[in-house]
């Protein structure tokens, strides 16, 4: 009898380290739908950290890239947040920096020196297209073929209610597409259509 109580106890104690170690762990998850997955980190220079700004509908544009051809990536921000945020409008500097693990180059361009930086601003519940490159100085030209995972790290400016100071933040997201052989289809090599954002 006192070994069933004893099995009984070990097991109680065994549950509750698993409870508790799920549980503090449980907050980083990575989700993986469509051959993209997100992963949220934070940045921050207080104490805050804006929950709920998702970038989503990720996509490269032309939508198919071959080996030489030059591309970008496209996608939405939604401020699902109870701040406000702000970033680049993408037309003279990008709110996204993106690395690749391989078989992307990037290439440094020339910025015109018309170019006038501007913000957009995105109150809760607003959701705006954002574009890389566009103007921002960079391009991408695809150097093999093969499965590749960008990491998109989009920034951002937000101001939340319990602070009288902005704050800067940040989320990242990893989207993974693929690059055809360069004799496999016909790829449009020019640069992304041009993206309307809304005014400030």
């Amino acid at each position: 009898m006192v070994n069933l109580k004893e099995a009984w106890i070990l097991l109680a104690v065994v549950t509750m380290i698993l409870m508790l170690t799920l549980y503090f762990t449980g907050s980083v998850l990575a989700v993986k739908k469509s051959s993209s997955s997100v992963k949220t980190s934070s940045k921050t220079t207080a104490a805050h950290h804006v929950k709920g700004v998702k970038v989503f509908r990720v996509h490269t544009v032309p939508s198919k890239v071959g080996v030489g051809s030059t591309f970008g990536l496209r996608g939405t921000v939604f401020n699902n947040s109870t701040a406000t945020i702000t970033f680049a409008n993408g037309t003279c500097t990008s709110p996204l920096s993106i690395t690749f693990n391989k078989n992307v180059m990037a290439e440094p361009q020339t910025i015109p020196t018309t170019c006038k930086a501007q913000q957009v601003t995105l109150k809760p519940g607003g959701q705006s297209p954002i574009l890389s490159p566009k103007l921002s100085g960079i391009t991408y030209r695809a150097t093999s073929p093969g499965t590749t995972n960008a990491t998109m790290t989009f920034k951002y400016g937000a101001t939340v209610p319990t602070s009288k100071s902005p704050i800067s933040d940040s989320i990242s997201r990893v989207y993974t597409f693929n690059i055809r052989p360069s004799g496999s289809s016909p790829v449009t090599s020019s640069q992304p259509s041009p993206l309307k954002l809304p005014s400030p």
